[in-house]
């Protein structure tokens, strides 16, 4: 058994996943979304903060269909967006580079929503734009190596 799927499963004991199976409309639901989605958030004609939401609910979504894909779904408490960003290691072969400053912009996200934080700027919308879609690649790769059978022809 791979390290990733025992790390997957120390973190279902640990309370902050749950074993599910999936299924290919579940994924192709996910994938569609986020890349209709991410193509929006290139629109220009949005202002940076929509931009910034819109790419960080594309980041969201490919994270969760990785973290579907392995058969898991965070549990609903408090920190499971969190954790699905940080399981990309695991669950989409993301740098730590990568995972990390997405779950940074995580935070920010939350800044801004919860806490009355400013606005995302520009530099920060193209910046998560461009590592979405660096997420995108690396996710349907994943997914369609390690589990073709989840991806409609």
């Amino acid at each position: 058994m791979s390290s990733g799927k025992n790390n997957l499963e120390n973190l279902a004991r640990a309370g902050q996943l749950v074993a599910e199976p999936t299924s290919a409309d579940e994924i192709g639901r996910l994938l569609r979304g986020a890349e209709d989605r991410l193509r929006d958030s290139r629109n220009s004609s949005l202002s940076a903060p929509s931009r910034f939401i819109l790419a960080y609910g594309v980041s969201h979504a490919l994270a969760l269909a990785a973290l579907r894909a392995e058969g898991y779904r965070p549990v609903s408490s408090k920190g499971h967006r969190k954790i699905i960003f940080q399981a990309l290691g695991i669950t989409a072969g993301a740098s730590t580079e990568l995972w990390t400053a997405l779950d940074r912009y995580h935070d920010r996200r939350n800044a801004a929503e919860y806490e009355a934080a400013p606005p995302a700027s520009e530099a920060e919308a193209k910046d998560l734009v461009e590592l979405t879609a660096k997420l995108q690649n690396l996710v349907t790769d994943r997914i369609k190596r390690n589990h073709p059978e989840l991806l409609k022809k």
